[in-house]
């Protein structure tokens, strides 16, 4: 009996401080203080540096770079240029609740793509 008390509590235990560490990553998917209208939020952050949207938007819920697939050459060919022409540098960031479609709704995720530290593309997505 005492045993199975003992492990019942630890299993609650466990429990809870899992729930409790998991919190920030729920909040991270919350709805920001401030949303934006599909152009306003283009006009706004289009060319823009990662400097200036941290500093408005804070830090983004997820990043990525981009993987080549491992069979690209085969199927794309040769490269064009020069080999030791620099590649460019691509990166995209996450935001979650941020962009309206409507007057209620909000698109679930705004990816913003950067190529050399310019905001490039930015894409809606439900």
């Amino acid at each position: 009996m005492k045993n199975t008390r003992l492990t019942f509590t630890l299993a609650i235990s466990t429990l809870i401080i899992g729930l409790i560490s998991s919190y920030p990553s729920f909040a991270g998917k919350s709805k920001p203080s401030h949303t934006y209208q599909e152009m306003e939020f283009i006009q706004k952050f289009k060319g823009k540096n990662k400097a200036f949207i941290l500093q408005t938007l804070g830090q983004p819920i997820k990043k990525s770079k981009p993987v080549k697939p491992s069979n690209a050459d085969s199927i794309v060919g040769q490269s064009n240029g020069p080999a030791n022409l620099k590649k460019d540098d691509i990166e995209m960031w996450y935001y979650f609740n941020l962009v309206k479609y409507n007057a209620k709704n909000t698109y679930k995720q705004a990816e913003i793509t950067f190529i050399n530290d310019a905001a490039t593309n930015m894409m809606f997505l439900n």
